[in-house]
């Protein structure tokens, strides 16, 4: 099979209804995969840093200019202080469905792990929320051992698997997943993942090739219909320098409060 045919298994999708089809043949020598933010869940529209162009903007010039410790205390501030809901409360049904015909599944997210802004153990709380949310990965995840991927430790942040959610720091998903398999000696027949972000699934593609596991992607673009189409740019630089100042991320309400 060509690189090319690999990644054609990748399909855009702004529902989940054809996610919902594939699943249903899945089995125990299946691997479905689920990326974290704006897949499963996400924050709500004020609160998302990453999602509306001109306010990613803003967060990229500030990331531009300060350390990669300074950027990590401000991504656990925004993380730790926003409202947080379902992408499609129908997620909850996909994953309930999973549950009970004990489908192998597991998280896979590029969250940093250790100490996090105002977050002690990023790790933790990932996995603390995902559950609080009804989202049991070490339950259904096929690998029941905590790993520590120490070779590809960078600035203090571990990638790692922790109960059943795989954590990359911002390392290369494919490159991440391809240790945690082998170190596992788990190799699954077919793997379903689903993300946000195009590159990780064509990283995990190209894994999937290599390890002639055969590969269905789907490109969650749901999200991006859910944020405002139109945004106060003043009140949002105003937003980032209370961000970078005082380290509180803060909505339109609490900012027309203190004005």
């Amino acid at each position: 099979m060509a690189a090319d045919s690999a990644l054609a298994d990748i399909r855009e999708i702004s529902s989940l209804t054809p996610l919902k089809k594939l699943l249903c043949g899945a089995n125990e020598d299946t691997l479905v995969i689920f990326d974290v933010d704006h897949v499963l869940i996400m924050p709500t529209d004020e609160y998302d840093i990453n999602l509306h162009p001109y306010r990613k903007e803003l967060w990229q010039e500030l990331c531009g200019r300060i350390s990669t410790n300074e950027i990590k205390l401000l991504t656990g501030i925004t993380l730790a202080q926003a409202e947080w809901d379902f992408v499609d409360p129908d997620i909850t049904n996909i994953f309930t469905d999973l549950e009970r015909r004990r489908v192998p599944t597991i998280a896979l997210t590029a969250l940093y792990t250790g100490k996090l802004g105002n977050i002690n153990k990023a790790e933790l709380w990932r996995c603390q929320h995902l559950q609080d949310l009804g989202f049991n990965f070490a339950e259904l995840s096929p690998i029941k051992k905590d790993l520590l991927l120490h070779e590809l430790e960078e600035n203090g942040s571990i990638p790692m698997l922790k109960s059943g959610v795989i954590l990359t720091s911002q390392i290369d998903k494919g490159k991440v997943l391809e240790i945690v398999l082998h170190r596992s000696k788990y190799y699954p027949k077919t793997i379903i993942f689903i993300d946000d972000i195009l590159e990780n699934l064509e990283s995990l593609a190209k894994l999937c090739l290599r390890l002639e596991i055969e590969f269905y992607g789907f490109h969650y673009k749901a999200a991006l219909g859910l944020i405002s189409q139109i945004i106060d740019k003043q009140r949002e630089k105003l937003r980032f320098q209370i961000l970078e100042k005082d380290r509180k991320w803060i909505n339109y309400s609490k900012l027309d409060k203190m004005l």
